[in-house]
């Protein structure tokens, strides 16, 4: 039995490592400087995205930067991703988890502060004392589910 289960997990290792293996191979090196990137608008939150690898319509991984203007405050919702980790690359940004805006459980994540986004956790932010620029990669699809209690 132990030999068994010492063949399985040799097995999903193997598997595991090829997946990964094969997504990376599956991209060209890509470099793109700052004013080349790509931003769009979401919604009308006055905040901004931008796609730097991948698709995130796709159930594959993908890389992508957020602006957020001072004094965005971005209510609670979740992903649906896989996973989502994320780091602040300039500015100040008061981040929690929850259903609900609560500025008291709120930290206060700096540059180079990270963070994980569980697939389905409810969380919400507030750039509220200037400009916010972060940078995120995860595994889509993607997409943006407003908590139920709002």
């Amino acid at each position: 039995m132990q030999n068994l289960l010492s063949r399985t997990w040799t097995f999903s290792l193997s598997a595991a490592i090829g997946l990964c293996a094969s997504i990376a191979l599956a991209e060209e090196p890509k470099i793109v400087i700052h004013e080349e990137i790509s931003w769009r608008a979401m919604g009308n939150s006055g905040m901004e995205m931008a796609v730097l690898t991948g698709d995130p319509r796709t159930a594959a991984p993908y890389s992508f930067m957020v602006k957020m203007p001072q004094g965005t405050r971005i209510p609670p919702h979740s992903h649906p991703d896989v996973w989502r980790h994320s780091t602040i690359i300039s500015g100040t940004l008061l981040w929690a988890f929850g259903d609900t805006f609560d500025e008291a459980a709120m930290v206060a994540l700096t540059p180079g502060s990270f963070w994980t986004e569980p697939s389905g956790a409810n969380h919400y932010g507030w750039a509220r004392d200037g400009d916010v620029l972060a940078v995120g990669t995860a595994m889509g699809p993607s997409g943006m589910m407003p908590a139920k209690s709002n």
